[in-house]
């Protein structure tokens, strides 16, 4: 007899599949595939009005991830230029996400990407030298961000997209429209008023930019965890209550200044 794990094989649902894929490919991504450097998750969400269009048409999707990536690579190849780096080249990991936290449908990028540029040198061991980069600065994101948001834009309009954003062609589409319009989670009682917004973010007419997340390239273990963040699924058990009445609600956490928050969705 042999013992052997239980793996519903499920695809999108079942939490235990879902964090055993995910970290899987944390693993995968931390002892094969990331050259040891410094990396910044840059992650991007997109306004309200695109999110139906966007999750419903997977290759647009991917279109809008592809200028993203070459938004992100040409600032990089221009910081390094200045550095005197003559032919920078780039790479990076983006996990595309369909959730957010109350699940409400939200695509959006994670994108993991070096805080440095790599440049061949022929006849050297080895062939390759990494050259580090400074972090970005609050302007430098707010100028990426307006050019990724005008290019998404161009994007939409060349391919006659923006016309379409409201209409529900099928049931499937309602449901989509439905879900990126689902209310935030209820406030509680002692809710303040939102904090001014930290170091690297911007936000332009829907669309937002985080770069402020960072591991150092001694922090394996940070990177791993960044890469299963990544990679994660919209269900976790330990994130959904079961209440009397048999319904099943997801719980968000949030702990400013250390205190513990929790808020409730009826689904």
């Amino acid at each position: 007899e042999v013992l052997v794990p239980f793996s519903c094989k499920g695809r999108g649902v079942c939490p235990s599949c879902n964090a055993r894929r995910a970290h899987d490919t944390a693993i995968h991504l931390t002892e094969r595939v990331l050259p040891r450097a410094p990396y910044r998750q840059w992650t991007l969400s997109l306004p309200i009005q695109l999110r139906c269009l966007l999750a419903r048409d997977a290759a647009l999707l991917s279109e809008t991830l592809g200028v993203f990536m070459r938004a992100l690579f040409a600032f990089q190849r221009k910081t390094a230029r200045r550095l005197g780096i003559a032919k920078p080249l780039a790479g990076a990991v983006a996990f595309v996400q369909r959730f957010g936290s109350a699940l409400q449908l939200t695509p959006h990028f994670h994108v993991l990407l070096p805080e440095a540029v790599f440049e061949e040198l022929p006849g050297t061991d080895p062939p390759v030298r990494r050259c580090p980069l400074p972090p970005p600065d609050d302007e430098e994101v707010e100028r990426l961000l307006r050019t990724v948001a005008l290019r998404v834009v161009a994007l939409l309009r060349k391919k006659g997209k923006l016309a379409d954003q409201a209409s529900c062609e099928d049931a499937l589409d309602f449901l989509r429209a439905q879900a990126t319009r689902q209310p935030r989670l209820p406030l509680l009682d002692d809710e303040r008023a939102p904090q001014r917004q930290g170091k690297r973010c911007a936000f332009l007419e829907g669309f937002s930019l985080h770069a402020n997340t960072w591991v150092h390239e001694n922090d394996r273990e940070g990177l791993e965890r960044l890469c299963n963040y990544g990679a994660r699924g919209p269900l976790s058990l330990e994130r959904l209550a079961a209440l009397p009445d048999a319904d099943l609600h997801p719980m968000r956490w949030e702990a400013p200044g250390g205190g513990l928050r929790v808020q409730r969705h009826r689904h």
